[in-house]
Order: C-alpha cells, then structure tokens, then sequence
C-alpha cells in the first residue's frame, strides 16, 4: 500500500544502482550481477559519498555434498549501512 523506499547510489564508471530496502536484514541492499558491480559500488566508499558505507550480507551456508573443487564464497547482497 506504501511507497517501496529506495536509494540510487552512482558507482565510480558513473552507472547508477538501486538499493532497496530489504526487510528481513532491514537495510538497503542490492544483488549484484557480476564482479565488476561489486568492485564499482566499493571503489564509491570515502570517495562520492564522504557518509556511506557498504557492507556485504551473506546468506547462511546449507549443508552441502563434500566437493573435491575448492570455490570463494559470492558475495549474495550488498547492504547499504
């Protein structure tokens, strides 16, 4: 019935990002699409906005079958805060 709150944050390559408001981590959050994103929205941190910071919010791991690759954890959402 309200409004869905939402803050465009402009990223360094000046591509523009749509935090929105997450109720379950209550918080901005954004769901990058690659690697690139999220090296752009960090390089923004103390340089366009003096008073923003980001953080990344990671989703609980399930128990998975053992894997003989070894994989990094992906970043799931970054939270504006």
């Amino acid at each position: 019935m309200g409004t869905n709150p939402a803050i465009r944050v402009k990223g360094m390559s000046q591509v523009r990002y749509n935090f929105i408001w997450d109720k379950e981590i209550r918080h901005y959050a954004y769901s990058p699409k690659s690697q690139k994103e999220v090296d752009d929205i960090f390089r923004t941190q103390g340089k366009l906005y003096k008073t923003m910071y980001f953080s990344v919010w990671l989703e609980e791991d399930k128990p998975k079958k053992k894997t003989s690759k070894k994989t990094q954890p992906v970043a799931e959402e970054l939270v504006l805060s």
